[in-house]
Formats: C-alpha cells, structure tokens, sequence
C-alpha cells in the first residue's frame, strides 16, 4: 500500500451525475456498485438529479405491483379448484413501501441533488414547445421529454451554482443529450461558459478511466490483513446486527426464527443445516478466507475490495427452547485503504448469514463438548468468553458432576432467556 494517507484533491473533488439509464439494472451488490462506493469513499463525489432517484423507484414499484397483481389473480384462480380452501392470500400492494426502500438503497451509493422550481418549470416549458432534449413521437404525436430536460438541467443548474467545482455527467442517451461534441439549442446555450468545467461522457466506463485505474493486486496483503485480531474485531462490530444474541432483540421484540446455521458437536446429527433463533451469547468469530480482490488506483491511491468470510460459532438457540453448539458464515464486500492510523477495512455490504459447508465444519474448533465447558467456565469463573483447546485441564471433565452441572446450567439459562424475551 502506498504511504500517501487520504485523497489528496487539490481543489474541490469533482462531481460525478449519473442520469437513469446508468444506475437502471445495477445491482446494489454488483461489482459496479462497490466501485461507486469506493469512489466515494476516495472523495468522488457521484450523485444523481432527484428525477433520476424517482425514475430509478417508480420503475422497482411498478415491477413489484405488476408481480403482485400477476400472483393474485394466479392465487384467486387456484382458490375456485380447491374446494376444501386454505389457498393463502397476499395483502395488499404497497407500492410506497418498495418505493421507500429502493430510495434508501440508491442513497446509499448516491448523492441527491434537489431541482429548483425553475428548473422543473423550464423543463415543463421545453416539453411544451418541443425544445431539446425534448421531442415530438412522430409527426402529430405525444410531446415528451420533460423529465429528460429536469435532469440535464438540474446536472447544469448544479454546475452553475458551483464556480469552483468540475461537473461530469454520464448518460448513455446519446439519442436526446447528443454525444457530448454538439447539442441542439436551447442545450448548446445551456453550456455557455462552463465548457471547461462540465464534462459530458456516455459510458460509465469513461468515469471508471478517469477516476479509477486498475491497479496490481498485492496477493499477501489482504489475507494477512483481514486476519488480524484488530480487523477482526472491526469487521464483528461492523456485522453485529447478523449476529444476534439474546442481549438484543428486534423491532417486534420477538426472537428471529431463521438464523441459518450448521450443527456442530460430535453426534451423530453433525453438519445438520438449522434456522435458529439468535446466540445465547455473542459467539467467536474467525477468518475463513478472502476471494475476488480487485485494486483501483483513485488520485493515486490504492484501494483494495474483497470478499471476505468470516465464520462465527458458540451455543445456537433454537426454537423450543434448545441449545446446540453451531456455527455459520458471514461473507461481507469490504474496501480497504490507508488512513492516518494504518490500512483498515471498511464493510461495502454484506450477505445474511449462511450455513457452513462440509470442509468448513471440518476446519471449525468446536464440539458440544467444547461449548458446555466455555456456558460452565462463564458462569462458575464469572470470566468473559475464550477460546478454549479440548486440552485445557482448568474446564470440566466430560462426565464429571461439574459436566453435568454446566448441562443443567445450559437448560436453566435457556429457558430464562427466552422468558426475558418474550415479555
């Protein structure tokens, strides 16, 4: 890594604006959207007009109400060939809800910039009279194009009310905002003394040239880094929330049911894949591996993004209750680059926990033995958590009244807990 700390921008850092037809079909966790993450993380500023965010909405919102109309009627149509009922039904569509969730979504990558009044009445004005980027479908037909004209206008408006500041704005809609060598009026007027701070490309990777370039991927470093106890306990704070315990409770106060996870122990239901409640209490968390790492260099900086896995184990508690010595996996898209105090990793996104494979039970230092000793060495000590090897003479025997003790003590805590929960 180099030893430069920071974006080192020698002016206000540039800002990109992304138009509809560039965020549409990305997938918050595509390798695309973790490079827009980084960017502005490098001190990029990307953002997109407010009609690019309500487009970008409206189009999830009016393919989940088509889907959901589709399942209806597919549902009310199964209800009339069984006669004996029970068929399910949906409740009803709510369109404002997806559409919330999807802005909260495209906020996380994006900056919004808010249009005047005047742009959005200009754009209604463009429309109107048929005024680039706006346009006439055949000869007598509908006028569109309002929208298209609020968004190059609000990139414009922008770039005006920011003097000091480089605006790129990215579209592949060549067909109405032209290739970015020559517009139509009004737009070429639009651009009048900002031709050497408004820059017009129609590809994303265009930005990608600019502002990121590949850079040589250092195969020792992340592994080693991303190992180590202080990132470790980084990336655990940063997952907590995947990583329930029955110190914590959700919105509804009620037990989470489906916490995927695998059986450990030495039985003969090993390996068995469960839904579990939450750990009984917050479980250890190792390194289990780091793939598809890719480097860009951003202002001459290096930054690192890599999947890392990380498995968690200790004492599941299962609906019953029950409690079972489990373990699963956590695979989280982190960014990792120098700052003041050293290389530290930053978590892009993460998947819902898993269950272990085969080979990664194999590799997972717990067995139902293990985990009884740690529930009586926590309670009879009154010490916090540790890793303990099955050699460690200070823990019970198995078979011994202590064994047996921690036993009971794994049933007692069990069933107070969740009484605790559920009131």
């Amino acid at each position: 890594m180099p030893a430069r700390v920071g974006p080192a921008w020698t002016e206000p850092p540039p800002l990109i604006i992304l138009d509809t037809n560039i965020l549409w079909g990305m997938k918050p966790d595509s390798s695309t959207a973790d490079l827009l993450r980084a960017l502005k993380a490098a001190g990029v500023r990307v953002a997109v007009p407010w009609v690019v965010l309500e487009e970008l909405a409206s189009h999830r919102a009016l393919a989940y109400a088509e889907a959901h109309a589709t399942a209806t009627s597919a549902l009310n149509e199964l209800k009339v060939h069984v006669p004996w009922g029970g068929v399910p039904s949906l409740g009803q569509v709510d369109a404002e809800r997806h559409r919330m969730h999807w802005r909260n979504m495209y906020r996380q990558m994006v900056e919004v910039i808010e249009p005047s009044v005047e742009v959005l009445r200009t754009a209604l004005f463009r429309e109107s009279n048929v005024l680039a980027p706006c346009k006439r479908v055949g000869q007598k037909g509908p006028k569109t194009g309002s929208r298209d004209t609020a968004i190059w206008l609000t990139a414009i408006e922008y770039a005006r009310g920011h003097e000091d500041e480089t605006v790129y704005f990215v579209s592949e809609n060549t067909k109405d905002f032209g290739d970015g060598t020559e517009y139509l009026e009004p737009m070429k007027s639009d651009l009048v003394s900002l031709e050497d701070r408004f820059y017009h490309l129609t590809a994303l990777d265009a930005v990608v040239e600019r502002f990121a370039k590949p850079a040589e991927v250092d195969p020792e470093f992340l592994p080693a880094l991303l190992a180590a106890k202080d990132s470790i306990e980084l990336l655990t704070d940063a997952l907590s929330e995947h990583l329930p315990t029955f110190a914590h409770k959700n919105d509804s106060g009620w037990m989470n049911a489906g916490l995927a996870h695998t059986r450990l122990g030495d039985g003969e239901n090993v390996g068995e894949i469960l839904a579990g409640s939450r750990w009984l209490f917050s479980p250890s968390v190792t390194f289990g591996g780091v793939s598809d790492v890719t480097a860009h260099s951003i202002d001459g900086q290096d930054w690192y993004m890599a999947t890392v896995r990380l498995i968690a184990s200790g004492l599941m508690a299962l609906p019953g209750p029950n409690l079972i010595p489990a373990a699963n996996a956590l695979e989280a898209r982190v960014l990792v680059t120098q700052d003041e105090t050293g290389a530290r990793p930053s978590v892009l996104r993460c998947k819902p926990p898993r269950a272990l494979t085969a080979e990664e039970v194999s590799r997972v230092p717990s067995t139902e033995v293990n985990q009884r000793r740690e529930l009586a060495a926590r309670f009879l000590s009154n010490q916090p958590s540790r890793q303990a090897s099955p050699a460690t003479s200070e823990f019970p025997q198995p078979g011994s009244p202590i064994d047996l003790l921690s036993t009971l003590f794994t049933w007692a805590v069990a069933a107070w807990t969740v009484r605790d929960t559920l009131k």
